[in-house]
């Protein structure tokens, strides 16, 4: 028994015809005649008093006429309510997003979600890029930002916010002076890096690795303002993106570009492949368009 064989057959009731039913129903007359007699034979029951000239149900008719009817406006009210639980501006929207990204591009993204979406329970939480994937295919989140070279079959993403990477270094070092300098020019060099555990940590290393060494790392924080303040002071290096840098004092460091390779700085919202996209993460898609 389908939803369709009971809707054919309410129809054909409440037309008490089964040519003007076909008409409603934009079916031919013989495909609504066959889906009544397969429910029939389904429910071992006649629905329809065929004896009489004027259209009369039996007493299993009158019965699963009124089961019928039962079941439609159910499922119509859930199609209803699940209509507007999909499009309404109110709901939950789960983003994970990394201490350094929050401040340069989400945290004016998602001040201005909350203006235009008052009704949706906006929860964000900070975290490295590297945890990201696990929360989302956890269902604790719903989207997530990550830095980018990032490939992964089983995610969607869409590119949103590009910034240069620059080498920080005082004034006084020997580097100071150059306006450009290659990743081989940095061989014997120390390096202040983000931890390990932030994505950022591992782009560094291959892009060192791709101009053919290893970085010495003289120190490691969580933190770009402890880094930067140890660039400023000393002699070692930091690789750090522009888009960073724009509350710092610069007079007090020189900013130099990079080459071979070069190093951009992408983040890029992500979701699971196979996960309903419902309103509030559309909204939010739509509020960050996509970087070329």
């Amino acid at each position: 028994m389908t939803s369709m064989q009971l809707r054919y057959f309410v129809e054909v009731v409440k037309q008490k015809s089964y040519t003007k039913a076909a008409d409603r129903l934009f079916v031919s007359q013989s495909t609504l005649s066959k889906a009544i007699r397969a429910l029939e034979t389904e429910l071992q029951a006649q629905l329809i008093d065929r004896n009489t000239r004027s259209f009369t149900l039996t007493r299993e008719g009158r019965l699963v006429h009124e089961y019928a009817k039962n079941i439609l406006d159910y499922c119509q009210a859930q199609e209803k309510e699940l209509f507007q639980r999909l499009h309404d501006t109110g709901g939950t929207l789960r983003i994970g997003v990394p201490p350094t990204a929050g401040t340069v591009y989400f945290y004016s993204a998602l001040l201005r979600f909350r203006q235009t979406y008052p009704l949706v329970d906006l929860i964000m939480t900070e975290t490295p890029s590297k945890s990201i994937c696990e929360h989302l295919s956890t269902g604790a989140l719903d989207l997530g930002v990550v830095l980018e070279p990032f490939e992964d079959e089983k995610y969607c993403k869409r590119p949103v916010y590009v910034s240069e990477v620059m080498l920080v270094v005082s004034r006084d070092h020997p580097l100071a002076d150059k306006k450009v300098v290659s990743f081989s020019e940095l061989r014997e060099q120390k390096f202040l890096m983000m931890s390990p555990e932030f994505m950022y940590h591992d782009m560094v290393v291959n892009k060192c690795r791709e101009a053919g060494f290893e970085p010495s790392v003289r120190f490691y924080s969580s933190q770009w303002e402890l880094i930067f303040e140890m660039a400023a002071n000393s002699q070692d290096v930091a690789l750090i993106p522009l888009a960073l840098l724009n509350q710092r004092d610069l007079s007090r460091v020189a900013l130099l570009q990079l080459k071979e390779p070069s190093f951009p700085w992408t983040l890029s919202l992500i979701y699971r492949r196979d996960k309903f996209i419902t309103a509030p993460m559309r909204y939010f898609l739509d509020m960050c368009p996509e970087v070329r």
